[in-house]
């Protein structure tokens, strides 16, 4: 049999090392948080807690571990109790009643009284060659009950105040929970229901071992200022249950052959799962300044639209008047340059438009306001301002209603149009020959915007990326240079904020194009609370 006191020895000596140096840590990282005062004296009794335990099985003298036996119950209720006071400010306070905190205390300092004054807790210990084993009284029961009643109040005191804790201290919370949890399992599973049933080994043992988790997780949640997140959390957990499993098995081998098999496969276990978790963190490291960088971007596009704002208003107004001869007569030859310059200023100005449209979405920031609309009246109105472009490239421009009118819908009417509007240039742009139709229909609980062209078409690859922010397909790189890619993405985005969906259709170069538009007549309730963003404080054009 291997020397179990001298394993039980090394093992209590590492947990009370690391348990002291994470108590002065969180502790001098600010002396004047209770947070982290109270995270001291919690681990200073729960380190008493295991070592009273260990102390209690080194007793060769029965009245010696019964006295540790009881002071190990005295550091359980304190330790208790201070969990208790812990959480009333973890991660921000939040007083509790005065009459409850003064019920708390008193049952705690009750019960660890009769631990150490009485028979009621424990009253005889069995001597076992591993070491000592409580006989219980009679207040065995109530001590548990007690003990179930804290753990909820605690745990319920916490998750009552998680929501409404901003997203940072949620993670700081979740990171408790999960050490908590590893605590209360082990120590559900080895403390209360091995120990008693199996009596020729000290299960309790790892129960009590298993603070070292909770410590070491709690600890992390008060002084990490950026938490990495549940997937981190759960992969420490996992090591460190497994771990604490594979430890076990070696704990009890019969002979030190098994053992040292068992234990290489522990070690191993820890160098492989370091590095697991080590992997984990710099995904999500990465993942997070990717993020900033993402955010950091839509901060300067928003910024330098809004910039760009002023003076393309300013221009677009201007040429306006000169071109109107508000100013005078124009000559021709100063004329068409002119309309050069205001046909380019509002490429110029549909490129913001899109630009801040794309940081709105991105920052949630687009105001969703449907109302009951006419299709039909929607889509006349674009095809008759679009008609002229379409004539001086010599297209036909069609329009197929239903032979019945199309019923009210719920949308909003300037981005519906936006969307519309844009799909429909963009047929009269890559189109050379031939006409667009757009065709209208009901479809069950949908009504349907079709868009037929017959230019340019697109293959598969430009299909499966259209709607792909930046993305844009051959005959738009070709024929149309000033685009930026980014119209058919914030399209579908307006579409989505409906509960529609938009995609196209494309038999294959130079054979056309179709886009379908899809709404549902009876717009989901659930959009206008999920959907319904807060408004950016300068309108676009």
């Amino acid at each position: 049999m291997i020397d179990f006191f001298l394993i039980s020895k090394i093992f209590i000596l590492l947990i009370d090392i690391i348990g002291i140096w994470l108590a002065f840590w969180i502790y001098f990282a600010n002396r004047k948080s209770r947070v982290n005062q109270l995270f001291f004296l919690l681990t200073i009794f729960i380190l008493l807690w295991i070592s009273f335990a260990h102390f209690a099985n080194l007793s060769s003298e029965t009245h010696q571990a019964i006295l540790w036996t009881k002071l190990t119950f005295l550091a359980v209720f304190a330790f208790f109790i201070s969990m208790y006071f812990f959480v009333n400010f973890f991660p921000r306070e939040e007083k509790q009643p005065p009459l409850l905190s003064g019920a708390v205390v008193s049952i705690g300092v009750i019960f660890s009284l009769i631990s150490v004054f009485t028979d009621l807790l424990v009253k005889d210990v069995a001597i076992r060659e591993w070491g000592v084993l409580p006989i219980w009284g009679k207040g065995q029961i109530y001590m548990y009950g007690i003990i179930a009643i804290l753990t909820f109040l605690i745990l319920g005191i916490l998750l009552k105040k998680y929501f409404r804790l901003s997203s940072v201290e949620k993670l700081k919370v979740q990171y408790f929970l999960i050490g908590i949890f590893i605590f209360a399992v082990m120590n559900l599973i080895f403390n209360i229901f091995l120990t008693p049933k199996y009596t020729d080994f000290p299960y309790y043992l790892f129960g009590n071992y298993s603070a070292i988790f909770f410590l070491s997780f709690t600890g992390y949640a008060i002084v990490k200022q950026e938490l990495f997140g549940i997937r981190v959390v759960l992969t420490q957990a996992l090591v460190g249950v497994i771990a604490i499993v594979l430890l076990a098995q070696a704990v009890t081998a019969i002979n030190w052959l098994e053992f040292g098999w068992k234990f290489l496969i522990f070690l191993a276990f820890l160098y492989f799962g370091y590095f697991l978790i080590k992997s984990v963190i710099l995904e999500i490291q990465r993942r997070q300044e990717i993020e900033k960088i993402d955010k950091a971007k839509s901060e300067f596009i928003s910024i330098a639209s809004h910039q760009l704002r002023t003076p393309l208003t300013a221009i677009k107004g201007y040429i306006s008047m000169i071109l109107e001869e508000t100013y005078g007569k124009l000559a021709e030859k100063q004329a068409r340059p002119l309309e050069n310059v205001y046909r380019s200023n509002e490429r110029l100005i549909k490129l913001v438009n899109d630009l801040l449209n794309l940081s709105r979405l991105d920052a949630g920031k687009i105001e969703f306001s449907p109302e009951l609309n006419s299709l039909e009246d929607i889509v006349s109105d674009i095809v008759e301002e679009l008609r002229i472009n379409a004539e001086k490239k010599g297209l036909y421009m069609r329009m197929v209603k239903p032979s019945k009118p199309l019923p009210k819908i719920m949308v909003d009417r300037d981005k519906l149009r936006q969307v519309i509007l844009n799909i429909i240039d963009n047929a009269i742009k890559y189109t050379n020959k031939g006409g667009i139709t757009i065709e209208l229909k009901k479809l069950d609980e949908q009504e349907e915007i079709k868009v037929s062209d017959t230019g340019e078409g697109m293959d598969e690859k430009e299909l499966n990326s259209l709607f792909q922010m930046f993305s844009r397909a051959t005959a738009g790189t070709q024929l149309h240079t000033e685009g930026a890619g980014l119209g058919l993405y914030v399209a579908r985005q307006f579409i989505e904020m409906h509960g529609g969906k938009v995609w196209a259709e494309s038999p294959g170069k130079s054979k056309g194009s179709t886009f379908y538009i899809q709404l549902p007549i009876h717009l989901d309730p659930k959009l206008l609370k999920t959907k319904t963003i807060t408004k950016a404080p300068d309108d676009i054009f």
